[in-house]
């Protein structure tokens, strides 16, 4: 049977099932009813599943949608409130709300190549055929439909391997809506959800910059879409290198409202090519003290006098715990700049990036951004 018969179709392994009562229950099915020896015809199904999607994974870690669904998303991402019109505060913003999202997934097919500082990604769990078939049987046994996504998120369930994330553009049009900003500056590009919500939130101008070859495809494709409006679009652009071999290009701009980033998270995710900053400095002083500060502060004294510095991090838990976002406090506040707010997407699942509270990893799945000013403002 095609893996493109189930994936994504209502009860698409359910009804393969024997016993029929569960062919069209939306409900969870007890694991004693689906053994092998009660359902040998889908275990061997599965088996059969799984075979295929190791033999080709883009099957399941591929989403492309047509021209006219990505114009569809841009629209509903330029629909989306984001500030209360009343208050002229930010509205309360959710990660499961993803408008503009279909058009970040269909230009970057090399996402769940992503790997955690194990060296693990989506992709290679993707190629292990017990792996799989543990994805596809969790699927089955909780929900009614076999969505790619949930299967995704059962590979890294059944393997303990945590979801890479991409910034939702909502939030940067939020960010970029309440501060006005008209030109914005994003030293780590990735996977583009900054870059589009920037510009539908008003910016007239965005550089970004990105290091990973295929990334930085993916972007420009993203501005080349024709689904797209072009003359927004056009007030895009990305220099295809690291932020930290961009300075002499970045000094002859005029100077940014904003900096708005995710900068990587040091050993948390590491991406599939180009120089990457902690290949270059492996240890977390080097990192710190030789990409991510000269980093901040090179981007600091690119603003305008009223700019704004607006960084997405947090405290995480690798191999060992790493204060990202406290170091990200000390350097502005030893540049003389103070936090002056956080914006806060709840729901964000970014893996290993639990809040870090007295020395410990809590359940809590909240992003931030935050938002620091000079002192003297």
């Amino acid at each position: 049977m095609p893996v493109t018969d189930i994936l994504n179709t209502r009860y698409g392994l359910r009804r393969l099932l024997q016993n029929t009562a569960y062919h069209a229950t939306d409900g969870g099915i007890p694991k004693d009813d689906l053994t092998a020896d009660k359902e040998p015809h889908v275990h061997a199904t599965i088996k059969e599943l799984a075979a295929a999607i190791v033999e080709n994974p883009a099957v399941l870690l591929v989403d492309e949608y047509t021209e006219d669904v990505r114009r569809k998303d841009w629209k509903t991402l330029l629909r989306k409130e984001v500030m209360n019109k009343d208050t002229d505060t930010i509205l309360g913003l959710d990660a499961r709300s993803r408008p503009g999202h279909k058009i970040l997934d269909h230009h970057m097919p090399h996402f769940y190549a992503v790997a955690n500082h194990k060296g693990i990604s989506v992709e290679s769990l993707a190629q292990r055929q017990e792996t799989v078939e543990k994805a596809l049987l969790a699927n089955l046994a909780m929900h009614s439909t076999p969505y790619k996504s949930e299967i995704r998120r059962m590979l890294m369930m059944t393997a303990g391997l945590s979801s890479v994330t991409k910034y939702r553009a909502a939030v940067a049009k939020a960010v970029v809506a309440y501060w006005g900003a008209t030109r914005v500056l994003d030293p780590c590009a990735g996977w583009g959800g900054r870059m589009l919500g920037a510009l539908v939130g008003g910016a007239r101008a965005y550089v970004g910059c990105e290091p990973d070859p295929r990334t930085a495809a993916g972007l420009r494709a993203i501005l080349a879409d024709p689904a797209l409006p072009a003359l927004i679009m056009a007030k895009a652009r990305i220099l295809e290198m690291p932020v930290e071999n961009a300075w002499s290009t970045l000094r002859t701009e005029e100077p940014f409202d904003m900096v708005l980033t995710s900068p990587p998270y040091f050993n948390l995710e590491l991406y599939t090519g180009g120089p990457q900053s902690v290949t270059r400095f492996p240890t977390w002083s080097q990192w710190v003290a030789e990409w991510l500060e000269p980093t901040i502060r090179g981007c600091l004294a690119l603003l305008k006098p009223t700019g704004v510095s607006c960084w997405s991090v947090k405290n995480i838990r690798t191999d060992r715990l790493y204060p990202l976002a406290d170091e990200v406090d000390r350097i502005h506040a030893e540049a003389g700049w103070e936090l002056k707010q956080t914006i806060t997407m709840r729901g964000s699942a970014r893996p290993g990036a639990g809040r870090i509270q007295d020395g410990k990893e809590t359940r809590e799945s909240e992003e931030e951004t935050y938002v620091y000013l000079r002192k003297s403002i």
